[in-house]
């Protein structure tokens, strides 16, 4: 009876989480984007990256425009971090009035103030991704000087227990006597932070690497003297944390010479650094002045290969199984997963039907997951 409702319980878990990301094949481009859209780049084009932001990091060549790693198999960002690194490139885009030439270089609609702003990113880990969330993903930011001083951040960057989601942490520069109050980048003794949330999907468990999220933030200023600043997220098109009582700026946008919403900067920056040698990706990314509707957020290949059956048997098992899987899915990897979401087996995995050793795990209910296949419930037997 207790196996019978532990059963239960992981399919309709897992029935939620992959029904979830079984929706329609890909169908964004930047020649059909959204209403509403300042700026996109969905990595198409040839136009090299220096013409396109104001700052692009290729850290050394590992966070670079690539075919077939962006979304359906097209063009993307490619970002490859080394065990310990931290920094692994950034691409920085201003928009509207900024304060000098060079944060404006490659502006979009340059000379106009934003008050209200979407902003959409399509990210994935790979397949096996260690060490939950990498910090920076990417933040808004008024850019309010040419010394870099913030009036304002919208971060979203990971948290949550073990930094396996997003989460958004707004910041402002700007005092509620509305004069600026930051004097540098990341001036962090004169922010006021607002107030940090955690999403709600784990994006960065190891479940979900291999796995297209899109990502879309949304920020709008306060109304000078109020506090009905909003700042909120969305993944695959799933609210997952707002606020609407921010005082992001007291009464500095009562200065048409002040600075507004003017930059979105796509990050890789692991705090910790990274604990192996892995890759992420992006694509797809979009500015709006109206939502920006994820809809299809899982490609026709991915709902392929998601889909693709992993057989196993027997199952239940005791000391010993095999894995029915695809040539050509082979070689692969996979991992192993007890009740509490700890990785409790790792696989390499060179031929079909490969017995697999289990003698080290205890009796019980398990989850694995093989790359690019749908996860599966594993019951051991002693």
């Amino acid at each position: 009876m207790v196996y019978h409702l532990k059963f239960q319980t992981i399919s309709i878990l897992l029935l939620l989480i992959f029904c979830k990301q079984s929706a329609s094949g890909q169908c964004f481009v930047c020649k059909n984007a959204p209403e509403g859209t300042i700026w996109c780049d969905d990595f198409e084009d040839n136009i090299p990256l220096s013409q396109k932001y104001f700052e692009y990091n290729n850290n050394s060549g590992d966070f670079i425009r690539l075919d077939k790693v962006g979304r359906d198999q097209t063009y993307g960002m490619r970002v490859k971090w080394q065990k310990g690194e931290v920094s692994a490139g950034s691409l920085s885009k201003s928009f509207g009035k900024t304060p000098d030439s060079y944060i404006g270089k490659n502006a979009a609609r340059p000379g106009e103030h934003f008050d209200e702003i979407y902003w959409r990113m399509d990210v994935m880990s790979q397949d096996g991704w260690k060490g939950g969330g990498p910090a920076k993903l990417s933040r808004a930011l008024c850019l309010a000087n040419s010394n870099w001083a913030q009036g304002m951040m919208a971060h979203l960057w990971s948290g949550g227990t073990n930094d396996l989601y997003l989460g958004m942490d707004p910041a402002s520069g700007i005092g509620l006597d509305g004069k600026l109050k930051s004097t540098k980048y990341n001036d962090f003794n004169n922010l006021r932070w607002l107030g940090f949330k955690s999403g709600t999907t784990p994006i960065y468990n190891t479940i979900n690497s291999g796995i297209w999220f899109c990502i879309v933030g949304h920020v709008k200023l306060n109304s000078p003297g109020q506090k009905d600043g909003i700042f909120e997220f969305w993944i695959n098109d799933t609210l997952q944390a707002s606020s609407k009582n921010l005082d992001w700026h007291s009464t500095w946008n009562q200065d048409s010479t002040n600075m507004h919403i003017n930059a979105i900067f796509f990050e890789n920056y692991w705090n910790s650094g990274s604990p192996v040698d892995q890759e992420r990706y992006f694509d797809n990314l979009v500015i709006s002045t109206k939502p920006i509707p994820c809809i299809c957020n899982t490609t026709k290949t991915e709902e392929k290969q998601n889909n693709t059956l992993l057989k196993i048997y027997p199952n239940p098992g005791q000391n010993k199984i095999k894995l029915d899987i695809p040539e050509v899915h082979l070689p692969t990897t996979g991992v192993v997963f007890d009740q509490n979401n700890k990785i409790v087996l790792e696989l390499t995995i060179q031929t079909s039907k490969e017995p697999i050793e289990l003698n080290n795990l205890h009796p019980g209910i398990y989850i694995l997951k093989i790359a690019k296949m749908k996860p599966i419930k594993l019951v051991i037997l002693k």
